[in-house]
């Protein structure tokens, strides 16, 4: 039997992703006594509609398929899902009307008999880009009487749920390249076919382009999306990540109960609630420690306050003040992290430092007593005291990069994920369109690359996975795909920065 996804209509390019990770983490439910593979049939970075087939195996390559174990499997499947809205198996689908029926009918004919008695139902239209009047709804709801169904009409605590979801002409299907041109639409919030019969102004058909008619299977988590808005969340910054992106970033890593997570960047902590959310133990660090305590004088004002708020605090482990180039956080041949997950400074507020001297001790400082004296606080060292903030140093960011991507090859487990956000400019100086270089590391696969794009910037998602078995330290070294870059300012350090505040705007001589 094949299903389909109704995906909601933000944040497109992360969509095969999200499956890629669902079927892993169904997989690690499962055990190895059964594996699900997930097949793509049918897909368009335009529509919100993805028809995929689901098959079960035995570790031992036996088929364990039946009807019961694919049915349990997509309702796991479908449980961790933030993206989509809900999955429905596939009775039917057409150009038209009259295809519809002719396909519903050779496809799901042998089914209409267990819903035939003492079955409470429901018919709902979902038109994506179009509009339906409620009486268009009935006559095409009626449509389907050939059915045979006995059973109530229940709208608000149906048993069974039937969805025909239209799919509409758009100014995405017109675009010869699509998202590109019309990315700033909201399409979650395009006239739906509950409001009224005139078609919106961007239908330039009067009939759907595709139908597909779906028997519900089960909803997502996407209700995780609403309860985790950063409106409503006691403790946030001005920088603290989407809350939406925060979810799928900690998916994508595969967070899930009895896991370890850690974000070495945490701030006020938006991808620990994310990843506690989804069941991981989370840890955090940040060279800024007022930034995960708040105002008070612990984390139980600021992140642990966020924790608390959502009935995860069991779920926090703590919060430490370091940076990752000079972590205390243990790098050896034990490798004890499931999962990594951060969104990486970017320096344009301030810029990108580490903890250390901006000038470094010169030879033969000691022996000429040039070497500056600890400070102290009414005799007591300024360092031992609270709210010390140790001195700080510009770093470059393809730096960091490296040291990020070889903590994480040191620190995870096999398989265990990597999953961290990376700005990059549009054009280059000569505004060509550019392909920034991703980083690469000898001991970490490249999973997935997932881009949300601004006007004249981009921020990508790059998710990695530590390759399995042990190598020697040698190996453990970033590839110089990021040029090496040199300096002592922050613009210097950080091309990145430099083009934001040129507001990406081309050389002179360019």
């Amino acid at each position: 039997m094949d299903y389909l996804i109704r995906f909601s209509t933000q944040h497109e390019s992360f969509r095969l992703a999200e499956i890629e990770a669902l079927t892993q983490l169904v997989n690690i439910k499962n055990g190895l006594q059964s594996m699900v593979a997930v097949e793509i049939l049918e897909y368009s970075l335009v529509s919100p509609f993805c028809i995929v087939r689901f098959s079960l195996g035995s570790s031992d390559g036996s088929a364990v398929s039946t009807e019961q174990d694919v049915h349990d499997a997509v309702i796991s499947f479908m449980s961790r899902s933030i993206q989509a809205k809900a999955i429905y198996e596939l009775w039917g689908s057409g150009s038209d009307y009259e295809s519809l029926h002719t396909d519903v009918r050779a496809r799901s004919q042998h089914l209409w008999s267990r819903y035939q008695h003492d079955v409470r139902f429901k018919f709902s239209i979902d038109s994506y880009f179009g509009k339906r009047s409620a009486g268009e709804q009935r006559e095409i709801i009626n449509q389907f009487a050939y059915f045979g169904f006995q059973g109530k009409v229940d709208m608000k605590r149906p048993d069974q749920e039937w969805c025909l979801m239209e799919e509409w002409e758009s100014p995405l299907h017109l675009s010869s390249n699509g998202l590109a041109e019309n990315r700033n639409i909201d399409r979650d919030n395009q006239p739906s076919c509950e409001v009224d019969g005139r078609l919106p102004a961007n239908t330039t058909s009067k009939q759907p382009r595709r139908i597909i008619l779906g028997r519900k299977i089960t909803s997502s988590r996407r209700y995780l999306v609403e309860k985790h808005d950063l409106k409503k969340r006691p403790y946030i910054s001005t920088t603290s990540m989407d809350a939406e992106l925060a979810l799928i970033t900690a998916t994508l890593a595969l967070a899930s109960p009895g896991k370890l997570f850690l974000d070495p960047f945490c701030g006020t902590g938006g991808f620990m609630v994310a990843a506690a959310e989804l069941g991981a133990v989370v840890l955090g660090s940040d060279i800024d420690g007022r930034s995960f305590r708040g105002k008070g004088e612990g984390v139980e004002k600021g992140v642990g306050r966020n924790m608390k708020f959502y009935g995860i605090d069991a779920l926090f482990g703590d919060c430490l003040t370091s940076d990752l180039t000079n972590t205390p956080l243990r790098r050896s041949r034990v490798r004890w992290l499931d999962g990594i997950i951060a969104d990486i400074p970017y320096g344009v507020r301030e810029g990108l430092k580490v903890l250390g001297r901006k000038q470094p001790i010169k030879e033969g400082a000691e022996e000429g007593g040039l070497v500056k004296q600890p400070h102290k606080i009414g005799g007591v060292l300024a360092h031992t005291l609270p709210g010390y903030i140790a001195p700080k140093k510009p770093y470059s960011f393809s730096k960091l990069l490296e040291n990020i991507l070889d903590f994480a090859a040191r620190t995870l487990v096999d398989s265990g994920r990597l999953a961290f956000w990376m700005p990059t400019a549009n054009e280059n100086e000569e505004g060509e369109q550019r392909s920034a270089a991703t980083p690469r590391h000898a001991l970490l696969e490249l999973k997935h690359e997932s881009v949300q794009r601004f006007n004249k910037w981009s921020r990508r998602l790059l998710v990695y996975e530590r390759v399995v078995g042990e190598f020697d330290d040698a190996a453990l070294k970033g590839d110089a795909l990021i040029p090496v870059v040199n300096g002592t300012s922050a613009d210097e350090l950080n091309p990145f920065r430099r083009r934001y505040f040129q507001s990406f705007a081309k050389e002179p001589n360019g």
